[in-house]
């Protein structure tokens, strides 16, 4: 399932064809920068966000000639449009306009040209300019608009108010432009509300794309100044991604998401320093969105105790052992937890990470005790819970998909989605018992890292318990690194792990993910130059 538009769907649906940008930096200048090249948006760099691919090429030409062979070579591309990107390509008389657009488009056969510019250097001259020569070329129109709102306009001194970004996208739909706003989330003082705001206001002034990216912080910047002396809140990889999901969710499908991060050469940015790739952050999103709003439709199997598993296409394995769900629940993380004789004495607060189809927590449900049991439950696929309640015919799981909660008499649920490494830090309270119930070590091992462990170590009272679905050497070790003493536990042909807080020794490899963002399929690389 599609949850947005991509670029190259947009593309070929426009062109018939993928269309690589060509960049090209005119050094026209800009409007709020003085002539010597100071002043400017507090975020913006001296050189405009040059691309890299025209590296120090002087002439535009040569810009061209560089970055034609570049997209050649990398992307064994043929179809090619002329990309004004840096600074603002409409800030000059118009003359030079005409005659630098027409010099450039007869360097290459360019199927499109886009012409980067901002909202306060759209004359009408211009205007009808661009629109004459959308008549022989396609013209779309790369608006920075950045943000709606007027006090953060004001502060990032980007030199025109929200009524002029608006305005400007008038003006240019009533030509017939395709638009492509800009926008940069996390700006200084500013929140959902904000980016929801401008996002949705944009959808009604019908633009025809969005750029969006998260803020950075560049070395020699008015912003880098600012954030030297008071340093302020930047979007970590997690954090943007939960914004963006939301805003995408925003934006109706028919109008494409051109990107969602952007390059900063790691020589120049200050923050946020990422450890995701970017093309695994999109593989993060993409995966986000499916797990969260998409349609579960594994092939379901009976197991010995006549509980139903799912098979995983993705990881091409069981949900749970032959001998079964309910089995693994209540003779795995029930028993060996102790939670009954611990509701016996006080109320109980259990963290269920992996909540997967359920079993956990609703068999925890069922024990029978006078106190309370208050659940927090952590798993990034909220889809799944859907299926399982039709399949287990479980009104209450049916309760939590719909409403992320359950709560009776003797007990409360809390689902929280999204990846554990980044849910988990978010927890302000304590637990008694944590299940880690991961899908299965060797093709799932991101909440099996020594610092993920850590962070359980933090959450888990000082008389708390673990219990892991799995076992295996590398997983003791970590725990060892990371304040735990455990044991091997066996129930019939299962085998787990429980871990207590203690100092315990144990050698040998453990999985390591320092930043807590590897993906999956590249643990094994990690654990294999990893020994203790």
């Amino acid at each position: 399932m599609n949850f947005y538009l991509t670029y190259k769907e947009y593309m070929l649906k426009r062109f018939k064809k993928v269309l690589y940008s060509i960049p090209v930096d005119l050094d026209f200048g800009c409007p709020n920068r003085n002539e010597n090249g100071e002043g400017g948006c507090s975020f913006c760099p001296s050189h405009g966000a040059r691309a890299v691919q025209i590296g120090s090429a002087k002439s535009v030409e040569e810009q061209i000639k560089k970055a034609v062979e570049f997209a050649k070579k990398r992307y064994k591309a043929s179809n090619f449009m002329l990309y004004l990107q840096a600074y603002t390509a409409t800030f000059s008389s118009l003359k030079k306009q005409k005659e630098t657009y027409s010099h450039l488009l007869r360097q290459y056969n360019f199927d499109a040209i886009s012409i980067g510019t901002r909202p306060d250097c759209l004359s009408e001259g211009v205007l009808e300019y661009l629109s004459e020569l959308n008549k022989e070329i396609d013209v779309s129109i790369d608006l920075g608009v950045q943000t709606l709102n007027d006090k953060t306009l004001l502060k990032i001194n980007r030199g025109h108010d929200s009524k002029c970004s608006i305005e400007a996208i008038k003006k240019l739909k009533q030509r017939g432009l395709s638009i492509y706003a800009h926008l940069i989330i996390g700006l200084p003082g500013e929140s959902r509300r904000d980016w929801e705001q401008s996002v949705k206001i944009l959808v009604l002034l019908g633009v025809d794309g969005f750029k969006i990216h998260n803020l950075h912080v560049i070395k020699n910047t008015p912003l880098y100044e600012q954030y030297k002396k008071k340093p302020f809140r930047v979007l970590s990889e997690y954090e943007y991604a939960e914004e963006l999901i939301y805003l995408l969710r925003l934006i109706p499908k028919n109008i494409p998401i051109l990107r969602f991060s952007t390059d900063t050469p790691k020589e120049e940015l200050v923050a946020p320093i990422w450890h995701m790739q970017k093309g695994q952050f999109k593989e993060y999103i993409d995966e986000s969105l499916e797990y969260r709003f998409g349609e579960s439709n594994l092939k379901s199997y009976k197991l010995a105790d006549k509980s139903i598993t799912l098979f995983d296409k993705k990881y091409k394995d069981y949900y749970h052992p032959k001998s079964g769900a309910i089995n693994q629940a209540r003779r795995v993380f029930l028993e060996k937890s102790n939670l009954q004789k611990r509701l016996e004495v006080k109320d109980v607060e259990l963290l269920d990470i992996g909540f997967g189809m359920g079993y956990n927590s609703l068999e925890a449900m069922k024990l029978k005790r006078k106190n309370h049991l208050s659940i927090t439950a952590l798993d990034k696929n909220r889809a799944i819970i859907e299926q399982s309640a039709n399949l287990l015919k479980s009104s209450i799981l049916k309760e939590i998909y719909e409403k992320n909660c359950f709560k009776d008499e003797k007990n409360s649920l809390e689902f929280i989605v999204g990846d554990a490494r980044y849910t988990a830090r978010l927890l302000k309270k304590k637990f008694d018992v944590i299940f880690l119930n991961p899908f299965y070590r060797d093709k799932s091992p991101s909440l099996l890292s020594v610092e993920f462990f850590q962070i359980l170590h933090n959450l888990l009272k000082d008389d708390g318990v673990l219990i892991i679905s799995t076992y295996l050497n590398a997983i003791r070790v970590g725990l060892s690194r990371a304040g735990f003493k455990s044991e091997i536990i066996e129930v019939d042909e299962l085998r787990a792990i429980r871990a207590k807080k203690g100092l315990e020794k144990a050698e040998g490899r453990f999985y390591s993910d320092p930043y807590l963002v590897t993906r999956d399929k590249f643990f094994k690389f990690i654990n294999d130059k990893i020994s203790s």
